[in-house]
């Protein structure tokens, strides 16, 4: 199946769901070693103890890859915000507004963001079923290539799953490759497909190849995958 482009909300929402699930997946792995799924009254109490910073970190991570998705010409970019006066105390609301570049993306943002915060209030992050059920539809209007929205997606879910393990302050420093691939695959499904895929018995490759729906999207994944562990290195 050849997607050559993709709706710029699917893949801002899909943006915000892989923060939340990446970097609350983080803080699990380091503060849970082992654990497989979490009980809800653990991750009320991880909602609970990053209230105050969750805005500050997930702007952190998100800003530079919205830029980078809204904008073609970054030089331009980085003059506009001189002559805005950006510095690290404008505020990650005005931030995330800019990085947005409009109104719609931005109200998508926070929407998925308000969608995130419940979910975890009731003990759980969201799951594809429910992501499935209430997000924007795959459409070609304001869209972007496949391989950028690819791009994206891996790089918030790694930056922001690093970030959780190192929020955490534990002895944990390694990523667990096992939650870097679920969360991989995961990304991939809620951008590309309409549905929650099911597996059957199949390898790992395959299961990415599945997602990925073509070969293309799978060496965009891989390609991205590898590059941000050699950043995050």
């Amino acid at each position: 199946m050849r997607i050559t482009d993709i709706n710029r909300l699917r893949v801002a929402s899909v943006m915000v769901r892989g923060y939340f699930h990446a970097f609350f997946s983080g803080q699990a792995d380091a503060l849970h070693p082992g654990k497989k799924n979490l009980e809800p009254k653990e991750y009320k109490q991880l909602l609970v103890h990053h209230f105050d910073n969750l805005s500050g970190h997930f702007v952190s991570v998100l800003f530079p890859i919205l830029i980078r998705l809204n904008y073609s010409d970054l030089e331009t970019v980085a003059e506009d915000m001189k002559q805005r006066h950006f510095s690290e105390t404008t505020s990650t609301k005005i931030l995330l507004r800019y990085a947005c570049g409009s109104k719609e993306v931005y109200d998508l943002v926070t929407s998925e963001y308000q969608k995130q915060i419940y979910s975890l209030l009731a003990g759980h992050l969201q799951s594809t079923d429910e992501y499935f059920a209430d997000c924007p539809t795959l459409t070609h209007e304001n869209s972007v290539s496949v391989s950028l929205a690819i791009r994206s997606i891996v790089r918030v879910q790694m930056q922001a799953y690093a970030a959780g393990i190192t929020q955490a302050k534990t002895e944990v420093r390694g990523l667990h490759q096992a939650t870097v691939y679920r969360l991989m695959i995961e990304g991939m499904m809620t951008l590309l497909h309409e549905k929650t895929v099911k597996f059957e018995e199949e390898n790992l490759e395959m299961m990415f190849r599945k997602v990925s729906l073509n070969s293309d999207n799978f060496e965009s994944l891989m390609n991205e995958m590898n590059q941000a562990y050699e950043d995050l290195v």
